[in-house]
Order: structure tokens, then sequence, then C-alpha cells
């Protein structure tokens, strides 16, 4: 229950995870997606950036129903404005009328 844009500015040097609940669709059709961000920082070291594999296998058997999966070690990739358009992608079909 934290604001996502509070989230992204506290984004840690070294790493992160993070599952979103963001609401998508069209004007037709509006349903809850969840994304799942794996954050690995600059500061990340080559062991904890070796352990990363490991914990984000654990949590993805715990949190399996996400529509997108997004790894990045670019602030720019996870930014907010993006992930609707990577839902859009990720969903298929898109029958809305733009609106």
């Amino acid at each position: 229950g934290v604001d996502y844009e509070e989230v992204f500015e506290k984004l840690p040097e070294d790493r992160a995870f993070i599952f979103l609940r963001v609401t998508a669709g069209d004007e037709m059709s509006k349903r809850s997606k969840f994304v799942f961000i794996t954050w690995c920082g600059p500061a990340t070291t080559p062991m904890n950036k070796a352990r990363l594999g490991n914990e984000k296998g654990q949590l993805k058997s715990i949190m399996s129903n996400f529509a997108v999966e997004i790894t990045s070690d670019d602030k720019n990739e996870v930014k907010l404005s993006n992930i609707p358009e990577l839902i859009q992608k990720a969903g298929g079909a898109n029958y809305g009328t733009g609106k």
C-alpha cells in the first residue's frame, strides 16, 4: 500500500523487488494487473547480482500471477509512465477505440 512514485524515488543503489498493482484496460474494460519488477542498481556487487537470480526465483514461486515482468538497471525503464504500454503489449488484442 505505498505510492509507486514514492518507491521509485527511494530505489536503492543496489537491488530491490517490487510487486506493483495497476489498473489497466480501455474504456470498455478495466481490470487489475500486476507487475513484477526486479531492480538491479548500479551499486549491486557481483556477489549480490549472483544471488539475485535465486532470490527472484523464490519470489516468483510465491507471487506467480503477474502480467509483466521487468528486470532493469535503468530507472527510465521502470518509470510508472512506461508500465501501461508494457501491460497493453502483454495483453494481446486491444479492442478499445482509443478514448
